[in-house]
C-alpha cells in the first residue's frame, strides 16, 4: 500500500474537478479524499496499491489535464484510517 499527497494547481476550482476525481475513483481500489484549498489549488490524498494509485492519477490527468497547470506529488505515510474515497467540503 502507498499514499500520495497531491496538490493540483491551474484552473482546478469551479470546473467540476473534485466531482470528476471522485467519479474516477470508483474505477480503482483507492481510498482518500479531494478538497479545494483557499489558495485556488486542489488537494488530494490517495491510498491503495501502487498500481491502482498510479492508474487513478493517470486517469485524472487524462480527464482534467487541460485544467491542470502543475501537479505536486509527495509520498505520505499510510495510516489505515481511510475507508473510502470522497469529496471534502
Amino acid at each position: 500500500m502507498i499514499r500520495r499527497d497531491v496538490i493540483y494547481t491551474g484552473r482546478v476550482q469551479g470546473v467540476g474537478f473534485r466531482w470528476t476525481t471522485n467519479h474516477i475513483a470508483k474505477n480503482y481500489d483507492v481510498r482518500g479524499f479531494v478538497e479545494n484549498r483557499e489558495d485556488g489549488s486542489v488537494y488530494m490524498v490517495a491510498e491503495g496499491t501502487e498500481k491502482d494509485v498510479e492508474e487513478f492519477m493517470i486517469a485524472i490527468a487524462e480527464n482534467m489535464g487541460k485544467n491542470i497547470k502543475e501537479t505536486r506529488v509527495n509520498q505520505g505515510r499510510v495510516d489505515g484510517d481511510l475507508t473510502d474515497f470522497h469529496v471534502n467540503y
